[in-house]
């Protein structure tokens, strides 16, 4: 019954979107970071079925609309596409074909809509109910697994929704911690009370899913996220205590075997896991070695022949759980460096914004919503 809902709710949006196309972006956001349609019967419920839909209705109204069509052309947009490019001839080159493609497939529907994205949402109101979906979409798994955390004492990992993009424990705890910064950033717009207070509940329990995903990657990538919200914050001494209270109840409540788990980061050489993740970048390295400018395309672990005779004696063949490793595996030092260069330029953006805002009261939000989006980054590359 809830998955009938859910299907007959997103197909009621089309003739919206078929008027407004922005909505189509905000109900297509949802439903990639949600996943609602993994609730969904029949053929609606496969292959993201609900997402394409979406996706073609939000296209056709906007090449028929009045809305602009201009995206905008810049470093970060030039380096976007160069990234394109470089993992599309990695994928026509690859050593696992079937995973390239298929990994080929999902990153470039995402990277039309973004591309869309950028043409369509393009004003404070836009932007300030994208920031709203994303929020309310992981937020959801950040307080529910935030509760579950804190009932359970942290004695189980918490997980996404099955067959997402967060499904795993470490994915689920890297959204949680670039989701983070954005509620932050919700925070600041409004001066209702009780809804400052729904969202610092949120952040709380967002930080305790991330605890509760046991994610040694994760923990580093918290101990960055606070740091610099508390530096970047305008009450740095009543964000600072409130992290000192979180630390010290998190500290009175995780058992001993979180606390042994975490321990492994000084001790990574005594732990099988992380030997293993050694093992996984290691392969990601050697194959960029041998072909430097295309790499071995997206998952390219799974070509199993080539991995053992890259590392001998592996027990396993098993995907490197690092945005840098995966690059650079996947897309040789040519596509590790574009993608660099790609991350550096979004930051130089961001501090663009906080930089021409700064000085004008108006545009305080625009100054908060860069700040924080850094913040985000943070996260994403040092847990990523």
């Amino acid at each position: 019954m809830l998955g009938f809902f859910v299907s007959i709710s997103v197909l009621a949006t089309i003739p919206l979107i078929l008027v407004r196309p922005y909505v189509g972006i905000l109900v297509w956001t949802w439903l990639g970071f949600m996943n609602p349609h993994k609730l969904s019967w029949g053929f609606l419920s496969e292959g993201g079925r609900l997402s394409l839909i979406v996706a073609i209705a939000t296209l056709v109204a906007w090449l028929l609309s009045r809305e602009s069509k201009r995206i905008p052309l810049n470093a970060v947009t030039i380096l976007l596409g160069a990234f394109i490019v470089s993992m599309t001839l990695s994928t026509l080159n690859a050593v696992a074909p079937e995973g390239a493609w298929q990994g080929w497939d999902k990153a470039i529907k995402i990277m039309a809509m973004a591309a869309v994205m950028m043409a369509l949402v393009n004003n404070r109101t836009r932007i300030h109910a994208l920031v709203w979906v994303i929020v309310l979409s992981l937020g959801f798994f950040g307080v529910t697994n935030g509760l579950k955390t804190v009932m359970t004492g942290a004695r189980y990992i918490v997980w996404g929704p099955p067959g997402s993009f967060i499904a795993d424990n470490n994915q689920l705890a890297l959204a949680m911690l670039m989701t983070m910064p954005l509620i932050r950033y919700l925070q600041l717009q409004t001066d209702n009370r009780l809804l400052r207070w729904g969202l610092s509940a949120a952040m709380v329990l967002t930080f305790f899913s991330v605890i509760g995903s046991h994610s040694r990657g994760a923990f580093l990538g918290l101990l960055v996220v606070i740091t610099a919200l508390v530096m970047k914050s305008r009450y740095r001494v009543r964000i600072g205590a409130l992290v000192l209270t979180l630390a010290a109840i998190g500290a009175f409540f995780v058992p001993q075997s979180w606390v042994d788990r975490m321990e492994t980061i000084q001790h990574y050489e005594e732990d099988g896991s992380a030997m293993g993740r050694l093992r996984d970048w290691k392969f990601n390295y050697l194959l960029a070695r041998e072909r430097p400018f295309l790499g071995g395309g997206i998952n390219a672990y799974q070509n199993t022949a080539l991995f053992l005779r890259l590392i001998p004696g592996a027990p396993k063949a098993a995907n490197a759980h690092s945005v840098y490793f995966q690059v650079l595996g996947a897309q040789g030092f040519l596509g590790l460096f574009i993608f660099l260069g790609l991350a550096y330029a979004v930051w130089r953006s961001f501090s663009h914004v906080r930089k021409q805002t700064l000085p004008l009261p108006e545009q305080r939000w625009a100054y908060d919503l860069a700040s924080m989006a850094q913040v985000s980054m943070l996260g994403f590359f040092s847990a990523g």
